[in-house]
């Protein structure tokens, strides 16, 4: 092709200026597909001005988000999972305070028991899943590592990590039961703790658990730990989603190992 000076240049479809993040960029949250801020920050200056909309109808772990909050914009977010949607949360808090959580309208997870309910009983088990996921990331303020394995699992369904007697990380194994429960399930958790070296487990459940569970969660004994100032901890712990959602209860343990990466604090926009 020939181009000639009186014609001006063709705008170019691409950037240089901007690198991709490498595995060491403190922005970086584990996100193969993650884009660099600097990149969000120039489109969505070039396609809006403060007080617009931004939509991300695929958010992944919020670059969008975040950029667009930091630019003064209102923002819409939708992903699938809500694995994701806690690591936006995360990111949020991390970046801009918890105040930022109030300012926030969360749809799509359960209100109260009764959603929870409709939502376990849909006959898509993804949906089944995703209110596991809900719940045990809830509990653990978005702490704990979800089983991302296919197939048989061996009970956990994620695990978070506590400094332990000798200054190492102890494992916590936690498991969700959204179905019908059984009433070796405590036993079977138990066998589970000593398999994979586990100090505690927790048993989040929908459904109301048994007398012989919580005898059995009891008997399983007491895990004193001299980190936190002599305090102790039932080895197994049962809570119902009805006490997540209506008691706000929540994981009591002080977590020694952090696993949603926190953001970088944003910086302030000049003329914010």
């Amino acid at each position: 092709y020939k181009y000639y000076l009186d014609e001006g240049k063709i705008a170019e479809d691409y950037w240089i200026d901007i690198e991709t993040l490498n595995r060491e960029e403190k922005e970086r949250l584990g996100y193969p597909t993650q884009k660099p801020e600097a990149l969000l920050e120039r489109i969505i200056k070039a396609s809006s001005n403060e007080g617009d909309t931004v939509l991300d109808a695929y958010c992944g772990c919020g670059t969008t988000v975040a950029v667009a909050k930091k630019l003064d914009r209102h923002w819409i977010g939708i992903d699938i999972t809500y694995q994701s949607i806690s690591l936006i949360l995360k990111r949020l808090e991390d970046s801009f305070g918890k105040g930022v959580l109030e300012q926030i309208e969360l749809n799509g997870i359960p209100k109260d028991v009764e959603s929870a309910v409709a939502l376990a009983n849909k006959k898509d088990d993804r949906t089944c899943k995703e209110l596991e996921k809900w719940a045990l990331l809830t509990y653990t303020n978005n702490r704990a590592i979800i089983n991302q394995k296919k197939g048989a699992d061996r009970g956990i369904d994620g695990v978070a990590f506590f400094q332990g007697e000798k200054g190492e990380a102890a494992k916590i194994i936690l498991q969700v039961k959204s179905g019908n429960l059984k009433s070796g399930d405590i036993r079977d958790l138990q066998g589970t703790m000593t398999l994979e070296g586990a100090e505690l487990g927790i048993f989040i459940t929908l459904k109301e658990p048994t007398k012989a569970m919580l005898e059995t969660a009891k008997a399983a004994g007491i895990y004193q730990s001299k980190f936190y100032r002599g305090e102790s901890f039932d080895k197994i712990q049962i809570v119902t989603i009805g006490e997540i959602l209506e008691e706000q209860k929540r994981l009591d343990i002080r977590l020694g190992m952090e696993v949603l990466k926190s953001a970088e604090k944003q910086k302030e926009v000049v003329g914010m």
